[in-house]
């Protein structure tokens, strides 16, 4: 099994950056939720979701900065 190595980035966004940023993110994420509904392929359904799980964690991180 590979490692996992994890590093932290800090961005720093003007108020309309961070606006954009986040309507961008909550509209992927929007798309994200209904192809996890349309795929029949359970493979394809856990990479979706995993996407999913991700734009939402960035989406939480966003709205409360």
């Amino acid at each position: 099994m590979a490692a996992t190595t994890t590093s932290e980035l800090t961005l720093t966004l003007t108020e309309e950056e961070r606006t954009e940023l986040l309507s961008f993110l909550e509209q992927g994420l929007r798309d994200t939720q209904v192809e996890v509904h349309r795929t029949d392929s359970l493979d394809y359904k856990q990479i979706v979701e995993r996407k999913e799980a991700l734009l939402r964690r960035l989406v939480e991180r966003l709205r409360r900065s």
